[in-house]
């Protein structure tokens, strides 16, 4: 065996003593924060729908590689929504890629690398798409490859641009919104290197970060011209999901509110919620000290460093450009929903002290590293204790959505002449139930928004009749709905629940949720 091989068998061997406490403690926050969910049969509206072998929106809605890989996993494996399976599988992938992110920012205290793994698969992003627990193996998945992407092209310098554009671009492929997570990843290398001891000079630390630009910008062209290849195969089109249809059109006027609406979220994560990943007050104190001692130690670090001018002002941009980036999404969804797992991005804003006291002398840091870490382990054990009280919440929603579409179809099945072989038209899409109050849900502080709620849902009671009470009644078409609706015996029939809401009209069981 050669030289090289052994010296990198020694390297690797080293780096995994070095990052095996710190993934075993991501692994063991993560069956804290997670037991549950892996445990139960826990469903939201897109989870029921997608059960047992969907995986979520293809190719028509940009993730050609996450279509690829589901349908490849259905032909070895079949695709089924397996909690224990699967939450377990994305709880290695993401401490994994917290392992890679400590390494790309040399992160050298060991309580620090802990502290990154446990936020890493705590963070609320990760927990709301626990919930989608048929997809969620394959956005972990695309996670770690974002930070694979980072990694080579950190670790490769100019040549790995191409391989780490290619993981950008795959993970893009699974899904978007990842992407401010490298970004902003980037940037805190450029401020480890910029902020320490023996800093680059100034035109190495810029043509550095125009390598990282390079890796952006190049990963997402890959990614365009591979879903403009998969989709000519398969003969699909974009659809309008979140505007993925208008991916790429974007107005240089509206520019700076796009990154002025950034730099509001991030600044605003001590004060109030946003997306859900800041719910609690713990949770908002440590983002308030965590971005104070951020500006105090890089402040600091400027004036008492050597480094020359044009190092500095090196720095400062990269510390500038650090909220836009982290809150990234903002500026690719500007105009559709952001929901909570798409910010991901977010978690990076607990990095940013940590790098900066890891470029500070240790002694001189000691008290504020401690307590900073005290603080950074009670909000990774509130995130944990978060998701509990949401599932926990969740469970009960489930059993109230069962309960409540298990009594429709007795009722339906006691219509009048009602026959199995009846279609069923339902009027209306939203049930409006006085009598029916989820109050549960409703009373919960730290909810993780509304992809925990399915109760009084038709979408969602369509699949929970079919998929746990097993009734199969056929579906009227769509034009004979249409003509129901507008039949004066619909017309004047009352709305779900009342009595008489439910009726054979022209030959289909009319179930009158709307007017």
């Amino acid at each position: 065996m050669s030289e090289r091989v052994l010296t990198l068998l020694d390297r690797t061997r080293r780096a995994a003593g070095k990052y095996r406490e710190m993934f075993f403690a991501a692994l063991c926050a993560g069956l804290v924060a997670y037991g549950f969910v892996m445990t139960n049969i826990l469903n939201n509206q897109d989870n029921i729908s997608n059960t047992p072998g969907g995986y979520g929106a293809g190719t028509a809605s940009g993730r050609w590689f996450l279509e690829y890989l589901a349908e490849t996993v259905r032909a070895v494996w079949g695709t089924n929504t397996l909690p224990l399976f699967n939450g377990l599988l994305s709880i290695v992938f993401v401490a994994l890629a917290a392992c890679l992110a400590a390494s790309v920012l040399e992160l050298q205290s060991r309580p620090f690398r802990i502290l990154t793994g446990a936020l890493f698969v705590t963070f609320p992003s990760f927990a709301m798409t626990m919930l989608f627990m048929f997809t969620v193996g394959y956005y972990a998945f695309a996670l770690l490859l974002t930070l694979a992407g980072v990694y080579v092209a950190k670790r490769f310098g100019l040549y790995g641009i191409v391989p780490g554009a290619a993981c950008m671009a795959l993970a893009l492929g699974i899904y978007q919104a990842y992407l401010p997570v490298g970004a902003a990843l980037f940037l805190l290398i450029l401020l480890r290197r910029g902020c320490s001891e023996n800093p680059p000079p100034a035109r190495a630390a810029f043509l550095q970060g125009l390598q990282f630009l390079s890796v952006l910008a190049l990963g997402l062209l890959l990614y365009m011209l591979l879903l403009r290849l998969a989709l000519y195969q398969s003969g699909e089109i974009l659809n309008d999901y979140q505007q993925i249809d208008e991916m790429g059109s974007l107005s240089p006027a509206e520019l700076p509110r796009m990154f002025a609406d950034a730099y509001r979220d991030f600044l605003a994560l001590p004060f109030r919620e946003r997306y859900a990943v800041n719910s609690t007050p713990l949770i908002r104190f440590a983002l308030l000290c965590t971005l104070a001692l951020s500006a105090v130690l890089f402040a600091w670090l400027e004036i008492r460093g050597r480094a020359e001018i044009k190092v500095k002002l090196c720095n400062l941009l990269w510390f500038a450009l650090f909220p836009a980036a982290a809150f990234g999404i903002v500026l690719m969804c500007y105009h559709s929903n952001i929901f909570g797992r798409m910010v991901y991005g977010a978690v990076t804003a607990y990095l940013l002290p940590l790098v900066l006291l890891e470029c500070a002398p240790r002694a001189t840091v000691r008290l504020p590293a401690a307590a900073l870490s005290v603080l950074l382990l009670l909000a990774s054990a509130n995130y944990a204790w978060q998701s509990n009280e949401n599932y926990m919440v969740l469970y009960y929603t489930n059993r109230q959505t069962e309960n409540y579409f298990a009594s429709m179809v007795n009722r339906i099945r006691a219509t009048p002449g009602y026959r199995q072989d009846l279609p069923l038209a339902f009027i209306g899409e939203d049930i409006h139930d006085a009598a029916f109050a989820n109050n549960i849900y409703r009373r919960t502080a730290h909810r993780y928004g509304g992809y925990s709620e399915t109760s009084n849902y038709l979408k969602a009671g369509k699949s929970y009749m079919s998929h746990y009470l097993g009734f199969q009644q056929p579906e009227a078409a769509g034009d004979t709905v249409d003509a129901l609706a507008e039949s004066a015996e619909v017309r004047a029939m009352p709305c779900y629940p009342d009595d008489g809401s439910i009726q054979v009209v022209g030959g289909c069981i009319v179930v009158k949720l709307e007017n």
